[in-house]
């Protein structure tokens, strides 16, 4: 029997096999995860008709002398490059980007899959969704404060969203602000010009700093002292930075209430040595022609007395500013919070330090007091704190905490007595909310104001209104007081050879002798790759490798039956050669 008649056997058989292979891709073209897989051949048994035999003597070296008995399949191999994207806008629909696998549980063990058509079941059990089998990960645990945690520690298990999932309740107890006070509130400079009556210009300005003596910062009225000072005189004249002051008080639009019960009131430059401040007109120490009339009402507006055409005003930005947020005590009911500062100016004995005083209140009215970082309430008697004090620097940067006591400014108090938060009693059975208060990132530099309450840790109580799913597999839940909370992390499985897992259908991988174990843990770690969420994998089958691979299979078939076909011809022809008498 000729050999060749059983090679082409086998041959048919590693083509048929190997259109097995490639219809089984073809099918799967449109299968969610799916890993094509390639066949690949390798010689069946040798015959030796002679052994090899090595160079001796004379003679040189003999090769063996073998023929082939045909092919034989060494291995169906499974590729597992990525597939492409499809987009679904569905929030439970995954695809993983990278290696590994979602790992999904039917009740008597775990399975692998790249399908991340994912579904929850009534129960709101995250499942797949043509097996309901569970996929697996790890479930937020909520501690005695309400809080949930995801401890990858843990086993994996199942995971549930359900809809009436809630958010406890939570008092606010720290509070952050950020942003900028503006350095330029209050009353700017201007300068004004006279001329006396021999034609000789003085120039004046008029500088203004808030008087923080007994005072209270919050007030709608605020008392300035003012200064005066020549800065230009004409050359010869001995006057010149003579300087004299006074004091001015603004209600809280900048029109003037008072002038510190001198009014009505001009200032004349004399001839002597200081400007003087006086209402005798006839006094003869006068330059004649260079009175300078001061606002008694309206505008804080300068004028020349004997030329009323000539006048300057000066620009008032209101030196309180108010920020506010909403804080919760324990029962989750909301406070509305403001935060008031006042620009203080320089710092009394210092030259670059600026101050803002701030104090707190309740839109409801509800008594505050203020603590201090220990938490302990500060006595507000008129002997020690009224409010508080931010100090800057010159660069604007916050030096520390300080304490307004009796409305003068204490640049060394005990730390027990400098307020760096707030206490209220609530009124509905929630105790008290006690709250710190960090400032530490706001400046004080020239610009339009922005300082606002960025961050506070209380909240209402809120029920799960939506979910979704981020790259690293954590499950976000929006709630209906507007917060966020993780709710579960979904779980990644890697092998040290995915190519050697089972596969067992649904697209479903089990773990072999030879694939490894399977690696659990976060996506985005440990070689495992990350979740695009609202999107599918694709399968990775090419169908224009796959007509080409049919196309060689097809060959390959029709070419060892092309072989057999010929054997047989052969043996038909030693069959004849015995003729029949």
């Amino acid at each position: 029997m000729l050999r060749s008649l059983y090679s082409g056997i086998t041959g048919l058989q590693a083509s048929q096999t190997d259109m097995d292979v490639i219809g089984n891709n073809i099918s799967n073209l449109n299968t969610v995860g799916y890993k094509a897989s390639r066949v690949t051949f390798e010689t069946a048994l040798l015959q030796a008709l002679r052994a090899a035999r090595a160079p001796q003597g004379n003679l040189g070296g003999v090769n063996p002398m073998e023929v082939g008995l045909g092919t034989q399949i060494a291995s169906i191999d499974q590729i597992m490059t990525q597939g492409s994207f499809q987009n679904t806008g569905k929030k439970t629909d995954l695809a993983i980007q990278g290696d590994g696998f979602f790992v999904v549980n039917s009740g008597n063990g775990d399975f692998y899959t790249r399908a991340g058509n994912f579904a929850l079941d009534e129960d709101g059990t995250l499942v797949q969704a043509g097996t309901g089998y569970k996929i697996m990960g790890w479930e937020a645990s909520i501690d005695s404060q309400g809080h949930r945690h995801v401890d990858t520690n843990n086993p994996i298990g199942e995971i549930k969203i359900a809809a009436n999932q809630t958010m406890a309740a939570k008092k606010t107890e720290n509070i952050k602000t950020a942003g900028n006070l503006d350095s330029t509130t209050g009353v700017s400079p201007v300068v004004i010009t006279v001329t006396d009556d021999q034609g000789k210009s003085y120039t004046v300005q008029f500088t203004f700093k808030l008087d923080t003596n007994n005072f209270d910062p919050f007030s709608n009225t605020k008392t300035y002292d003012w200064t005066a000072k020549v800065v230009k005189a004409p050359s010869g004249d001995n006057i010149q930075n003579a300087s004299t002051s006074g004091t001015i008080t603004l209600d809280q639009y900048g029109n003037v209430v008072s002038t510190g019960g001198t009014s009505p009131t001009d200032i004349y430059i004399t001839s002597g040595s200081s400007i003087g401040l006086t209402t005798n007109s006839s006094s003869t120490n006068i330059i004649s022609g260079t009175a300078i009339t001061l606002p008694t009402s309206g505008p804080i507006m300068f004028s020349e007395a004997d030329n009323t055409a000539n006048a300057v005003t000066a620009n008032y930005e209101n030196p309180v500013y108010t920020t506010s947020t909403q804080i919760y005590d324990s029962l989750g009911r909301a406070y509305t919070l403001y935060i008031d500062f006042t620009n203080l100016g320089t710092v009394s004995g210092s030259s670059t330090s600026t101050a803002w005083a701030w104090d707190a209140r309740l839109a409801d009215g509800t008594p505050i007091k203020f603590v201090n970082s220990s938490g302990s309430t500060i006595s507000s008697s008129s002997s020690t704190v009224t409010t508080g004090v931010l100090e800057f620097n010159s660069s604007g940067k916050l030096l520390g905490n300080y304490v307004l006591s009796g409305g003068n400014i204490s640049q060394n108090p005990s730390p027990e007595n400098v307020p760096t938060g707030i206490q209220f009693d609530t009124s509905d059975g929630a105790g008290k909310v006690t709250a710190q208060i960090d400032f530490t990132q706001l400046t004080d530099l020239a610009g339009s104001a922005s300082a606002a309450i960025t961050e506070q840790d209380g909240n209402a109580k809120g029920t799960l209104q939506s979910f979704a799913i981020n790259e690293s597999g954590d499950i976000i839940g929006t709630f209906s007081n507007g917060l966020t909370d993780i709710l579960g992390k979904i779980a990644l499985a890697n092998f040290n050879n995915p190519a050697g897992l089972k596969a067992v259908g649904n697209s479903l991988y089990a773990q072999s002798a030879n694939s490894g174990v399977p690696q659990v843990g976060k996506a985005g770690t440990g070689g495992r790759g990350t979740l695009i969420p609202g999107t599918l994998e694709m399968s990775n089958v090419d169908l224009a490798q796959e007509f080409t691979n049919m196309i060689v299979a097809e060959r390959s078939f029709q070419a060892n039956a092309r072989v057999i076909t010929t054997s047989d011809a052969i043996i038909a022809q030693l069959v004849n050669l015995k003729q029949t008498p």
